[in-house]
């Protein structure tokens, strides 16, 4: 079984999503808008590895040793403790660790951010009732932030570990001798740094490492398709640098210019083609969008997310604009929230590109089909 089921992905998805938002808020850091893409990035790839492994665990049990297909009742009763142990157990555990490293990837931006005031972090104790053993050896020690025992140990590299940093200018210990020691090495998946790679699990993890042939592949074209719009951004806007991102645009603008010269867009479900000029890029460019330098650089690639977007429908016309008959609609995501892209048809007959918005207030202007 190669393809991922998108219904089980958008559960899993949404629950380490959830696990992060709760984790990021339990930190008083300010995480910044691109830190915060990389780990949702990194949950969508994570999750994507967890269904294709649960699928194809489930898919295996459909036969016998001898190769012979199991009766549906054989089955059931052959993968109900799979399905516990994947849904109830393992998630649980992978949702409350993904909490715990959530808010120590964004306390690690802050740490970084105060770094020339208090150069130093220290290892606390856990908060655990019944602490493990496994990480007593390094409680109290203090070293630099820059120090390459951070990268090889810290707080979270166990699974649901209620240890912590906490920045200080307390002089450094130096590590600890155990800090090699075979048996205080990091779980396999939590091996990283989640506050330096946004990644709340690594490659690691058996899910990755171990997974099925075509899993690299499957995960790779299903997010491709389910996530066409991430865009590598070249700065993220900022509320002190307005000038700087300005540049930004007028850099998209002379490039969107120079890229869709000439050209027409397509939609399978839209019968007609769909004219895009340097008025139509400007429009794009001003609309203001949640996630708006993403939606900006998305116009470098509009052929591609047009041609995957869903057409939701026609539009009446509710704005008194010249020679417009009406509005056609179609759905694309950004980051995994829904945009719609505004195409306008005019009395020429013609259909031009005008917009797109990340309010879901347009649908209420939807024609609705007759009976």
């Amino acid at each position: 079984m190669t393809e991922i089921e998108e219904n089980l992905f958008n559960e899993t998805f949404r629950a380490f999503t959830e696990a992060t938002n709760d984790g990021v808020s339990q930190s008083s850091a300010e995480v910044p808008t691109e830190f915060r893409r990389k780990m949702d990035q990194g949950n969508a790839v994570f999750s994507a590895f967890k269904v294709h492994r649960m699928q194809n665990d489930i898919a295996a049990q459909m036969y016998d040793s001898n190769g012979v297909l199991k009766s549906f009742e054989q089955w059931k009763k052959d993968v109900h403790p799979m399905l516990d142990h994947h849904v109830e157990h393992w998630l649980k555990t992978e949702y409350d660790t993904a909490v715990i490293r959530a808010r120590q990837a964004a306390d690690w931006q802050r740490f970084e951010q105060y770094a020339d005031i208090l150069p130093n972090l220290e290892w606390m104790p856990s908060t655990s009732a019944n602490p493990g053993a496994d990480h007593k050896v390094f409680w109290g020690t203090i070293l630099p932030i820059s120090h390459p025992f951070w990268s090889a140990h810290r707080p979270g590299d166990r699974w649901n570990c209620k240890c912590s940093l906490s920045a200080t200018d307390e002089p450094p210990t130096g590590a600890p001798r155990e800090s090699t020691d075979p048996k205080n090495q990091p779980a396999p998946g939590l091996d990283n740094n989640p506050g330096v790679d946004g990644r709340l699990f690594s490659d690691t993890h058996p899910y990755v490492s171990n997974a099925y042939d075509g899993a690299k592949e499957a995960v790779k074209a299903f997010l491709k398709d389910k996530f066409p719009d991430y865009a590598k951004v070249k700065i993220e806007p900022r509320h002190n640098q307005d000038e700087k991102y300005s540049e930004r645009t007028k850099e998209l603008k002379k490039e969107a210019a120079e890229s869709i010269k000439g050209k027409e867009l397509v939609n399978s479900n839209f019968k007609h083609k769909v004219l895009i000029g340097q008025k139509n890029v400007k429009e794009w460019l001003n609309q203001p969008h949640e996630h708006y330098a993403h939606k900006n650089e998305m116009i470098l690639n509009i052929e591609e997310t047009f041609k995957k977007a869903k057409y939701v429908g026609i539009v009446s016309k509710y704005k008194d604009i010249p020679k417009l008959v009406q509005s056609h609609l179609f759905e694309t995501k950004i980051l995994g929230d829904k945009s719609w892209i505004i195409v306008r048809e005019y009395e020429d007959g013609s259909f031009r590109l005008h917009s797109i918005t990340d309010s879901s207030k347009i649908l209420q202007h939807l024609k609705k089909e007759r009976s």
